[in-house]
């Protein structure tokens, strides 16, 4: 039997097969306005109205720019006192099954990092912000998992708090690293469907919220749900069920979200060559490899590009909770570089250049966090 702290790395290690990997398949130029620049060679009065333009066009992208800003925050409920937990059996205290906390048929994994790991993850996160250079803004999204959002507080004892390690990272990080500490938003929502209740991962709708956090922090104007459609893949079975050997759990499913257009999407081998056409959504998954509808589960590198985007172009860093937040990256920006920096062989600054990239968020579970393999994975990617 597994002691309840060697499960911490052996989740860590099912985020990478737990998932099985499904396969499958299925610009416009800016240009300059050479009439403009001709008349202002030829009419001084008529350069004088075109830099007065110019300076009333910035005046208003500007302007425009600060109205996203409080329209997210507006919309965001992140503020204010946590809605009660629902405790619907306050006499049950829960039980141990294979090192897996269960309660009122849902499981839940172990998380026992302290502010030592938090400040070993946030060391990690300023290495990489300083190996990719002043011209990339880094954003790190950490996220907690499962136990730290809705377990009653009768149990506060048994884990570490991912509230208290969460901004411990977030405080520790260097001053050029924007960080995003998701752990309000959501649980804001903590009563809500936002993880499984027989895996490890979290729901398409506790990831929108973590990229609600990040739009907020990024003053990027969000994509709201009601303009997404949405379906579900019914029965899905996750590694806690397994591990657990439980056969009580609450039932699962897996609902996803898209546009009512397509996206083009490319994925390529570990060493971001020999592209192909690929799915952002696999709706074929099914069962135990349901999760596999976000991104087809692990691949090493993806790249999603949006005619309907922002304009602007960015790189996801992630692991296995990041193929439930990449899509609504892709709803948002016009190009998404999806890089699972756990099997990905490049150099990550010079992909970053080659395509002309200086947005980045790292995105990681504070389980992964709060493992030494994904610290030594996340400097390797840049060099270390």
């Amino acid at each position: 039997m597994l002691s309840k702290k060697c499960f911490v790395c052996l989740l860590l290690v099912t985020t990478v097969i737990g998932t099985a990997v499904l396969s499958g398949c299925g610009k416009e130029e800016n240009t300059s306005d050479d009439t403009s620049t001709a008349a202002a060679e030829q009419d001084v009065s008529a350069g004088e109205d075109i830099e007065n333009n110019n300076e009333e066009n910035n005046t208003q992208e500007k302007a425009n720019a600060e109205d996203a800003v409080a329209d997210n925050e507006e919309n965001d409920d992140d503020d204010g006192p946590l809605p009660e937990i629902e405790d619907p059996t306050p006499d049950n205290e829960g039980e141990w099954s294979n090192d897996i906390f269960i309660y009122n048929n849902v499981a839940y994994e172990p998380f026992y990092g302290g502010d030592d790991s938090a400040k070993e993850y946030a060391d990690t996160v300023s290495y990489v912000k300083k190996k990719l250079g002043s011209n990339i803004t880094l954003y790190n999204v950490v996220v907690p998992t499962h136990t730290g959002v809705d377990l009653p507080d009768k149990f506060k004892d048994l884990f570490s708090s991912q509230k208290d390690y969460l901004e411990k990272i977030v405080t520790s990080y260097s001053a050029d690293v924007t960080g995003v500490n998701a752990y309000n938003k959501i649980a804001h929502h903590r009563n809500e469907y936002l993880y499984f209740n027989t895996d490890h991962h979290w729901t398409g709708l506790g990831a929108y919220y973590a990229y609600r956090a990040f739009t907020k922090a990024a003053g990027v104007t969000p994509v709201e749900l009601d303009q997404l459609k949405s379906d579900k893949i019914e029965g899905y079975t996750g590694t806690l069920k397994m591990y657990s050997e439980r056969d009580d759990l609450k039932e699962d499913y897996v609902e996803y979200y898209y546009p009512d257009y397509d996206i083009d999407c490319q994925c390529y081998d570990e060493n971001g060559e020999n592209p192909y056409d690929y799915l952002l959504l696999h709706t074929y998954a099914e069962g135990e490899n349901a999760y596999g509808v976000f991104l087809g589960g692990d691949q090493p590198l993806m790249v999603a590009k949006n005619p309907k985007g922002n304009g602007k172009k960015i790189a996801v860093l992630k692991e296995s909770y990041g193929n439930a937040f990449s899509p609504f990256i892709c709803f948002t920006y016009s190009e998404t570089h999806m890089i699972d920096f756990r099997s990905a062989k490049i150099d990550l600054k010079d992909y970053l250049d080659e395509n002309g990239i200086t947005d980045v968020i790292i995105i990681n579970n504070s389980m992964a966090s709060a493992t030494p393999d994904r610290l030594d994975e996340l400097k390797m990617i840049v060099g270390g």
